[in-house]
């Protein structure tokens, strides 16, 4: 209600355009190993991680009405990345544990998804504070 009170409207496109990134990132980081190993590499990891921090951080820098929008952007990055890990982890796993991983990764991407979300607002709103 008090979105639309002030004209504020949830960025449905924004927020589709968060999801598939964040998908996008995950399958081109983590989608492959090298030849003969199992475990992702450290550099892959971090890329993958950096590359969702850059993603998050610029979603909310340049979405309208960043309060309204904070969640949908927050649980369409989550929610892309960990459904392609999911389809990566789940058709190579032949023992189920895949899911457990799930879980851990569901924790991590909303501890630190959700960090940087707040983080890039509240720089939005001390950027803004400070020129008006």
């Amino acid at each position: 209600m008090v979105g639309q009170k002030y004209g504020e409207r949830i960025a449905f496109g924004h927020t589709i355009f968060v999801f598939v990134a964040a998908f996008l990132i995950c399958f081109c980081t983590l989608a492959w190993t090298l030849e003969g190993e199992y475990d992702y590499s450290p550099w892959q990891v971090f890329c993958s991680g950096f590359a969702m921090v850059i993603l998050t951080a610029s979603a909310m820098m340049r979405v309208p009405a960043p309060t309204l929008n904070l969640l949908p952007t927050w649980w369409a990055a989550v929610a892309g990345y960990a459904l392609c890990w999911s389809i990566i982890a789940g058709t190579d796993d032949t023992t189920g544990l895949w899911g457990v991983g799930l879980i851990f990764l569901l924790l991590g991407l909303i501890a630190g998804v959700g960090a940087v979300v707040w983080l890039t607002l509240a720089i939005r709103r001390l950027l803004l504070d400070s020129a008006a």
